[in-house]
């Protein structure tokens, strides 16, 4: 006698066939990262305290003076210039821009107290040269630092309630060849910390000769200095705790300490994943060879110019940037600043960036 299973009926089929696919959609689910926040989700970008900007928009290859675009970030860092009242400190490696040696001169004849310091090593080329000299003429108060480690810097303090800090060089160059990124910080208290910064410097204190301290501004933002003043630690700290994502967008990267924490985590099955730029990821003492070796997804930069990012964004939420190239001179020699955010907003930003770069990586623009 054959013995049949008995058929369930259509109904219930149907029934453990929809639990079955949720319960495999909901495995799925926790095994991919979450999200990405949209910038929306931001306390500090709601707030006005913090507002990002980068040099993308502006970027059109090949460079054509007669037909750049306006450019978000120079309008702004003009417009808060051409509001000043009382001061504007700005510390840079180079500067050669002329709608800022405008907006100063400007300031200087309204009674601004303006100061730069500068590196000199920028001052052979004409254009820094010239525009650095009217200010000179104009009144303004100028240091350089003339040692063999590079004052690295790119800030502006406003008043000491606005700083502007990031990667960018206040250049023609680096405003519409490179890939940059800028932050625009309202806080009296992390204007106070670069105020102090900068005045170290302007007294001509540059690298170990001054004592540079950390700042925060409530739980959301921290700023370190270098050199030896925690930014390589606070950063290894950052990525030993990340959780399921590093990626990193780098000019220079040499840092043994930083790659092996890159590394071990890549191990421990967080994704790690970076764009590094081109001419330098096969120089001496690049980590990317090692990085690649190691399993990490890290590419070449695929753009004409430069990438001159420095920045990290660590599980959607947390991210790295400043002047500080991940190097050893960054972190023992250079006068350099970092910035730690943690926003899912502005880390979203920063993503679109990084997609951006990494895309680009994947297909490389074709250079004249």
């Amino acid at each position: 006698m054959d013995i049949t299973r008995p058929r369930l009926p259509l109904p219930l089929v149907l029934l453990a066939l929809t639990l079955l696919l949720g319960a495999y959609a909901a495995s799925e689910y926790w095994h991919t990262p979450p999200a990405r926040p949209q910038p929306g989700a931001s306390s500090l970008l709601a707030r006005g305290t913090a507002r990002v900007y980068f040099t993308t928009p502006s970027l059109v290859y090949p460079d054509d003076a007669r037909r750049r675009p306006d450019v978000p970030l120079v309008r702004d860092v003009v417009a808060d210039l051409r509001a000043a009242r009382r001061s504007i400190d700005l510390a840079v490696f180079d500067l050669d821009l002329p709608e800022l040696g405008d907006a100063l001169r400007h300031a200087m004849r309204r009674g601004v107290l303006v100061r730069l310091v500068l590196d000199s090593y920028n001052l052979e080329a004409p254009e820094m040269a010239a525009l650095v000299g009217q200010l000179q003429n104009a009144g303004a108060g100028v240091r350089f630092d003339r040692r063999e480690p590079f004052m690295h810097d790119k800030f502006i303090v406003v008043d000491e309630q606005i700083v502007w800090v990031g990667s960018w060089n206040m250049t023609v160059n680096d405003t519409f060849r490179n890939n940059n990124n800028m932050l625009r910080l309202v806080s009296g208290r992390l204007a106070g910390a670069y105020h102090a910064e900068f005045e170290q410097l302007f007294a001509g204190r540059f690298g170990s000769a001054k004592r540079s301290a950390s700042a925060t501004a409530g739980s959301h933002v921290a700023v370190f200095f270098s050199p030896a003043g925690g930014a390589e630690e606070e950063i290894l700290r950052r990525i030993g705790a990340a959780q399921h994502s590093i990626r990193f967008l780098a000019f220079s990267f040499t840092s043994a300490p930083i790659a092996e924490a890159m590394l071990q985590q890549a191990q421990k099955g967080v994704m790690v994943q970076g764009v590094i730029e081109r001419q330098n990821a096969r120089g001496t003492g690049s980590v990317y060879p090692v990085l690649r070796e190691g399993g990490v997804a890290v590419e070449q930069d695929g753009s004409c110019y430069l990438l001159h990012h420095k920045a990290i964004v660590i599980d959607e939420r947390v991210v790295v940037t400043g002047s500080y190239n991940f190097t050893t001179s960054a972190e023992e020699s250079n006068d350099e600043t970092m910035v730690v955010l943690e926003d899912a907003g502005i880390a979203a930003l920063y993503l679109e960036e990084w997609e951006r770069l990494a895309a680009l990586a994947a297909s490389p623009q074709r250079c004249l």
